[in-house]
């Protein structure tokens, strides 16, 4: 059971990686006009389930020698860095007169991966948890997992999503077969259609599930680095029943989505009822249903692994 004083506490090193990931939001849109850098990265499939991994992961550490206190010197150094930062996207279109593009992403990236990691340090001491780290045996392997996950998630969504897009679009068409509806399948250069039923959605980058994916990696990881000391054939069979399992929640939710939809045109909610439906099912129940899946995995992981393993207050 989580402590509900301790798990507050744990909660005060995500503030200032909060108020900087908003800071940073709201003046990159205004360079960029968009919620991605050009991948389709949207914010609300990385930030929140990272700010609630990071939660579950400061609530433990506080069992291991971890402390929470303020640090006046890091702050400044991170208010500095913020300031930097916004400077630097308030002249981003006259920087790209000296500089390549893709030099200046570059360093617009790792300065906020540094910025984000200088709030985490304003309420953490970096010796406490070098010290941590070195307690357990294979807590690099699980970080460098997770690290892995995190910095080349953009790459891979580049890459494949066209194939995981195509597989969850198929999935959908054979799920729908099954309970006797014909949807139409059609293909673009940016979209996989299923039409039918009076409704049609298009599946794109960021329907192709690889978000849970990255997600349950990134957080099965973490939890794993946090919690585990050894590695075995069941952590590794956890990748990959895991891998499918989110791949499969995320059709479930497309296929939700589309069953409202057509339960919303037989109502004729028109333009409001879309809006309804886009809202809750495609900009918010991702990564909820994400979160909780994780969760439910993790918990009948715990189960599988054995009672010899589990660990005190493990999720």
């Amino acid at each position: 059971m989580i402590q509900p004083k301790k798990a507050a506490l744990a909660l005060a090193p995500l503030g200032f990686p909060v108020l900087a990931t908003v800071i940073i939001h709201h003046f990159f849109h205004e360079t960029f006009g968009e919620n991605n850098l050009t991948l389709g990265v949207y914010s609300r499939d990385i930030y929140i389930p990272l700010g609630l991994g990071a939660w579950v992961s400061l609530y433990h550490l506080q069992d291991n020698g971890v402390s929470i206190s303020f640090r006046p010197k890091m702050f400044v150094s991170f208010l500095a860095l913020l300031a930097a930062i916004i400077l630097f996207l308030k002249n981003y279109l006259f920087l790209t007169s000296l500089f390549s593009h893709s030099c200046l992403v570059i360093t617009l990236l790792m300065s906020c991966v540094f910025l984000l990691g200088t709030g985490f340090l304003c309420t953490l001491r970096v010796k406490e948890l070098v010290t941590f780290v070195r307690e357990k045996s294979t807590a690099a392997l699980y970080a460098l997992i997770a690290v892995a996950a995190l910095l080349n998630y953009p790459h891979i969504l580049k890459f494949f999503w066209r194939e995981a897009a195509y597989g969850t679009a198929r999935s959908v068409l054979e799920l729908y077969r099954l309970f006797g509806m014909n949807l139409k399948f059609s293909v673009t250069p940016v979209s996989f259609n299923l039409t039918g039923e009076g409704f049609a959605i298009k599946i794109i980058m960021g329907c192709s599930g690889l978000e849970g994916i990255f997600f349950f990696i990134f957080a099965f990881s973490l939890i794993q680095c946090l919690h585990k000391r050894d590695w075995s054939w069941k952590v590794f069979g956890a990748y990959g029943l895991g891998t499918v399992f989110l791949f499969l929640l995320n059709t479930f939710r497309i296929s939700l989505f589309y069953l409202m939809g057509i339960q919303f045109e037989k109502m004729a909610m028109g333009k409001a009822g879309k809006k309804v439906i886009e809202a809750a099912f495609h900009n918010h129940l991702g990564w909820i249903l994400y979160l909780v899946g994780i969760i439910i995995f993790v918990r009948l992981y715990r189960k599988w692994e054995g009672p010899l393993t589990q660990t005190k207050g493990v999720l």
